[in-house]
């Protein structure tokens, strides 16, 4: 017989469960992203993966000009489709003002439909060589970071750009780069790259991830497996890595691990073929030829790599899909099926929206996937997956309310403070690889610095200026700037000859500027010439690398040599720019500053393995200046 206590105590235990249980679910927090992914349409949803660049505008004489103010057909193309979000270009951000009001208004006219989730406002803010903003800082480039080695520059350098972002209405960049430049000849990565060593790449990106990440922008990984080990740009041709996925273990993706494992958001695919890793075939539309199916399209990549073995979760975006790479070989809306199979979340650049053509087309794009999910061609749990994630991307920085905004104050982009930082950060940087009596410069001497490009001539001015506004060089110094397009070869050789010293600043891009026998190779040649007209005059000669560090193998005659990883240069002096100046290469101005001063120590060391050069001017096999060298003085 049962114990009336016993059964008395078991009814009390299950009510308590029931209540307990009851209570928890009145308190469960609701969830918003599956409520709102319930509402959706298949339109939404398809929408909802898209990011379009609203670039360009096309004039009544078909000319291109840059958009900086939206217009009732971007306006309309917003109230209509709920996009992920929209990505700006250099001609969407001239002026700062401007930007902010854009973005604003974009907003606006995205939250017109009832209900509406934020815009992604992305945008490629690296710094260095792809940075967009035509009034913020340019920054030194993430080359100059890995040079200058230290983990307190890349928090400072990722908080001046999460600064500016947010200033203008940003939430989400295209950045950090986390290829690994393992390959000299590569004609797109170089100096976006930390390094040639994983490690180093792993480390910076993640703090660089972090420290956007800590300021509500979104960062995004690219270009996933990896770019680093090419010798074609993606933007004008297929490149290809004929490497296994043990080999890219070891090298290309442990900096998209480490980034991962510390919590990234967004990654960005890369348009390469990995044929060791995905060995599926398609016939080029351009070639007719088979071709390999790149990263961006490749389910095993994706999925089977990214998804499953490496654990990433979050929104995995496309580089833009009008790249070569991609629009040479693949209809359009065939590789936005291929890239949604795969396991891509957002297709960003879908269609040129420069034309009202290309407006049209957005629609036609957007019904036909959308026709493609109701065939099953494109499975409807595919999108599910896809919407779901870029809306708790939007969820976890607060962009499921509508928008309640306003333009803000823009007055810190490009401020004094910001650009005493990347000063700071490229003195940090530079590196000395050779120095017999070359360093430091004369105070009062007769000093002649060439320079290749007429922008750099600005760039110098305004380093010289502060010299001697700080009293470093004497107020009658003899310092002449001489910039090679405008200057006769013949004056160029007779200033070397006569000068105390020479300061050459080279500027490598590509591997065949090397061979001094040919066109592109002019200015070497120039060089050549004019360390030899020195030396026979009994004169030194300090070689400036303001670019792909490579140079330096090249010009080893010189007696000083000096690395500063970017020669962009100035349009005006900063200091007579009215408002904030436009943006600049800070890295060629602090450089000469430290030429001439005497008490600099050169902290900077190698950030990667420098090949010796050949015979016929090709990088071999023999490293002549191995990563972490560099001379204090």
């Amino acid at each position: 017989m049962r114990n009336p206590k016993i059964t008395f105590v078991i009814i009390c235990l299950l009510t308590v469960c029931l209540l307990s249980s009851a209570l928890a679910g009145c308190g469960k927090t609701p969830d918003r992203v599956a409520d709102i992914l319930a509402r959706m349409t298949t339109e939404d949803k398809v929408a909802q993966m898209l990011m379009p660049a609203f670039r360009y505008q096309t004039g009544p004489d078909g000319k291109l000009t840059g958009i900086e103010e939206i217009t009732p057909a971007i306006s309309a193309k917003l109230e209509k489709y709920g996009f992920a979000g929209a990505i700006f270009f250099a001609q969407n951000t001239v002026d700062s003002r401007k930007t902010a009001v854009m973005i604003d208004a974009m907003q606006k006219a995205n939250a017109l439909k009832p209900g509406r989730t934020q815009l992604l406002c992305a945008i490629d803010q690296e710094g260095g060589p792809v940075a967009r903003l035509g009034h913020g800082c340019r920054l030194p480039g993430n080359m100059t970071l890995g040079a200058a080695g230290d983990e307190e520059s890349v928090k400072k350098i990722a908080n001046v750009i999460a600064e500016e972002l947010t200033a203008l209405g940003f939430n989400y960049d295209a950045a950090p780069v986390l290829d690994v430049n393992s390959n000299p000849s590569n004609p797109v990565i170089g100096l976006r790259s930390f390094s040639d060593d994983p490690k180093t790449v792993s480390r910076f990106g993640v703090i660089f991830m972090k420290e956007l990440q800590k300021a509500g922008i979104v960062a995004t990984l690219k270009h996933f497996p990896g770019h680093g080990d090419t010798d074609t740009d993606t933007h004008t041709g297929l490149a290809s890595v004929d490497r296994s996925l043990d080999e890219l273990k070891v090298r290309e993706l442990v900096p998209f691990q480490a980034c991962i494992d510390a919590g990234a958001e967004a990654i960005m695919t890369a348009h390469i073929e990995y044929p060791q890793i995905e060995t599926q075939t398609v016939i080029s539309k351009a070639s007719g030829e088979p071709i390999h199916l790149p990263a961006t399209l490749s389910k095993k990549i994706m999925t089977g790599l990214l998804r499953e073995e490496m654990g990433f979760n979050g929104v995995i975006i496309t580089d833009a899909m009008n790249m070569d790479a991609i629009a040479k070989h693949f209809d359009p809306l065939e590789a936005a099926k291929l890239a949604i199979n795969a396991g891509v979340d957002i297709i960003l650049m879908p269609v040129d929206l420069s034309t009202d053509e290309g407006m049209k087309a957005l629609d036609d794009y957007i019904a036909a996937l959308c026709a493609m999910v109701e065939k099953g061609d494109i499975p409807l749990e595919r999108i599910n997956e896809s919407a779901g994630r870029v809306l708790k991307l939007k969820e976890k920085h607060g962009l499921l309310d509508p928008y309640a905004g306003s333009p803000s104050d823009v007055s810190s982009v490009g401020g004094k403070a910001h650009h005493d930082i990347e000063a700071e950060v490229v003195k940090k940087a530079l590196t000395l690889l050779k120095n017999e009596s070359g360093l430091p410069l004369p105070s009062d001497g007769k000093i002649s610095i060439v320079v290749p490009f007429s922008s750099q001539v600005q760039s110098v001015a305004y380093a010289i200026d502060n010299l001697k506004e700080n009293g470093i060089l004497k107020t009658d110094a003899d310092v002449r700037i001489l910039h090679t397009g405008t200057v006769s070869a013949e004056d160029l050789k007779r200033a070397a000859a006569e000068s105390e010293r020479t300061v050459l600043v080279s500027a490598l891009y590509e591997k065949k500027e090397l061979n001094p026998t040919t066109e592109d190779g002019a200015t070497g040649a120039l060089y050549d010439q004019l360390i030899e007209e020195a030396h026979q005059a009994g004169k030194k000669v300090v070689l400036l690398s303001a670019q792909l560090p490579y140079d330096a193998a090249r010009f080893q005659k010189a007696d000083a040599i000096v690395l500063c990883y970017y020669a962009s240069g100035m349009s005006e002096d900063p200091r007579k720019a009215e408002g904030s100046p436009a943006q600049y290469g800070p890295n060629i101005p602090a450089a000469v500053e430290c030429l001439f001063t005497p008490d600099h120590v050169y902290t900077g060391r190698l950030p990667l393995d420098l090949p010796a050069l050949t015979d016929d001017w090709d990088y071999s096999d023999t490293v002549l200046y191995s990563r972490l060298s560099g001379l204090d003085r």
